[in-house]
């Protein structure tokens, strides 16, 4: 078995991955010309920060409900309403004409980002209940070449077709984008899940949310998920803003270099998905050596003397995380019951898009504090404790016995 063959017996999940392939890139058109237009109005940074932290701030509220929906009703149908309702928002942008339209902006980005809030646990929760589950591991390494797709793709077209033909075409490609989207899932075959047979039925709803966070608060492995899926972000979301900094400040390339930068960044989780064949076995410590690899691989950026061996780390960092990604969404999937997959997912999107969110605004404090150079040397030593608590509380937990009494306790 290999990506490719898993690909071909994968028919369902093939639309699912056009699906979000096709809406990621249209959310990067939309991201890129928004940000341009709003500094177009208004000429602030301070403005962009608000955009920052409105696109965040649905995470906190509405992941866990778009994860709760995903496991009370057909996940098809959720990602497919949420496709369609996020179209009028997408093209709202249009009809901003100066400063007395700011409001339109911004409320487009809040009910854009509530969208993928809603729409980011149903459809990876979506994952293993269309893909069988010793194919899980090649899908999951699969789902890494669309985001390296959508990031090289996204960003890089974006700019190009906001500079060559005006941002309104951006923000209506989005919108046909959602369209095309919806329409490659209204052809996915989704098998119902037993929670949403509950419906109607004599389980009401709070029973069910009652039970999922007791099942997934009393799980020491879920628990586990859930540290990493807040301390990850924590690094993440400081060494994302770094990428941009080491191009424009460190090594001065303009904004050619942060093309370049994400260029190499895409390409690094797309490289990391041909190694799947390598994966099949100990994927705990293939998680704790990989994300230890991504901290070698900031130590490294902290050091080097030119702006081509930056990109070559940059590769190398997503490279190693990639397959981190690959090992951990796997492990995931296989250990949460699949009743519990959306509530489980729309948590950990809470919590580490929140994590992230203030990871990214804590990064410019910290930038006037340090030079960009000591803080990816402290981003590097930051994962590699990580990784010594990850192994710490895994020792602690049998994984197989702890996904032996999650599937007893959901029947």
């Amino acid at each position: 078995m290999n990506n490719w063959k898993a690909w071909k017996q994968e028919r369902n999940y093939q639309k699912l991955f056009w699906a979000g392939t096709v809406s990621g890139i249209g959310n990067r058109f939309t991201q890129v010309a928004t940000l341009t237009l709003l500094y177009q109005i208004t000429g602030s940074g301070f403005a962009i920060g608000i955009l920052f932290a409105i696109r965040m701030a649905p995470f906190l509220l509405l992941a866990p409900i778009g994860g709760m929906l995903a496991d009370r009703f057909s996940k098809r149908k959720v990602l497919i309403a949420v496709d369609m309702m996020r179209i009028p928002f997408a093209l709202s942008p249009l009809f901003v004409q100066g400063p007395e339209h700011l409001w339109i902006v911004f409320i487009s980005a809040f009910c854009l980002a509530a969208g993928e809030a809603l729409y980011a646990p149903a459809r990876m929760s979506s994952i293993p209940a269309i893909v069988k589950q010793d194919r899980l591991l090649y899908v999951n390494a699969i789902e890494q070449i669309m985001v390296g797709g959508v990031l090289v793709l996204g960003s890089s077209s974006g700019g190009v077709i906001s500079y060559l033909f005006g941002l309104h075409v951006s923000f209506i490609l989005d919108g046909i984008s959602f369209l095309i989207s919806a329409l490659l899932l209204l052809k996915i075959r989704m098998p119902e899940m037993a929670s949403s047979k509950l419906n109607g039925k004599h389980h009401k709803s709070g029973q069910l949310k009652t039970s999922s966070w007791k099942l997934i608060f009393g799980s020491s492995a879920l628990i586990i998920f859930l540290i990493i899926e807040l301390t990850m972000p924590l690094a993440n979301g400081i060494d994302n803003v770094l990428m941009s900094v080491y191009a424009l400040d460190v090594f001065q390339k303009g904004d050619l270099g942060v093309g370049f930068i994400y260029a190499f960044l895409g390409m690094g989780f797309v490289l990391s998905s041909f190694f799947s064949n390598l994966l099949k076995r100990k994927l705990i410590t293939l998680i704790v050596i990989f994300i230890t690899l991504e901290g070698v691989g900031h130590l490294i950026l902290s050091i080097v003397p030119a702006f081509s061996y930056a990109l070559l780390t940059v590769l190398f960092i997503t490279f190693v995380g990639g397959i981190s990604n690959i090992c951990l969404s796997t492990l995931i999937m296989k250990i949460v019951p699949k009743s519990k997959h959306g509530t489980f997912f729309g948590l950990t999107a809470m919590i580490s898009n929140t994590a992230l969110g203030i990871s990214m605004g804590a990064a410019g404090f910290l930038l006037e504090v340090f030079d960009p150079r000591t803080l990816s040397f402290v981003v590097g030593i930051t994962y590699i404790i990580f990784t010594i608590l990850y192994c710490f509380l895994f020792i602690q937990v049998n994984l197989i016995k702890e996904k032996r009494d999650l599937v007893r306790k959901t029947g």
